[in-house]
């Protein structure tokens, strides 16, 4: 009788904590994921608007143009998300490789404008998607 009431106490315990506060026991790692996923979202905007800002005077007007444009942008965002501690996934590399080298032969291109091709698509997307590792992973902060 003892035990069957503490166990009662204990779960309406946890129903309470559950109910009355935003701590949820199910979803503790999922919130932490989405924390992440939001960190992303913010440095992936800013650094955006910034690549954006940064590359408005230029007006390609040949091919070539084109490229150097697109060039610049994606070396701001790497910059801009370096400063904000991410970097290259390794698991979005070992995910890319097969994929380049597929599209490099049916594109008839190189591996490697193949593999920047996929890395300058990729980099822009901000939101976790299933089918594939996030480009960006997040460092820690360094401690203060």
């Amino acid at each position: 009788m003892k035990y069957s009431a503490l166990a009662i106490l204990f779960i309406s315990g946890l129903w309470a904590v559950n109910y009355y506060t935003d701590f949820d026991f199910v979803s503790m790692s999922l919130q932490h994921n989405e924390m992440q996923n939001s960190a992303l979202m913010k440095a992936g905007e800013e650094c955006v608007a910034i690549s954006e800002q940064a590359t408005a005077h230029m007006v390609p007007k040949v091919e070539f143009q084109k490229l150097e444009l697109a060039g610049r942008k994606a070396n701001v965002v790497v910059r801009c998300m370096q400063d904000r501690n991410f970097i290259q996934n390794p698991a979005w590399l070992k995910y890319a490789q097969p994929l380049a080298s597929k599209n490099a032969s049916a594109q008839n291109i190189s591996q490697d404008e193949a593999l920047e091709n996929l890395k300058r698509a990729d980099m822009l997307m901000f939101a976790a998607a299933p089918e594939h590792p996030s480009y960006w992973l997040q460092l820690k902060p360094a401690a203060r």
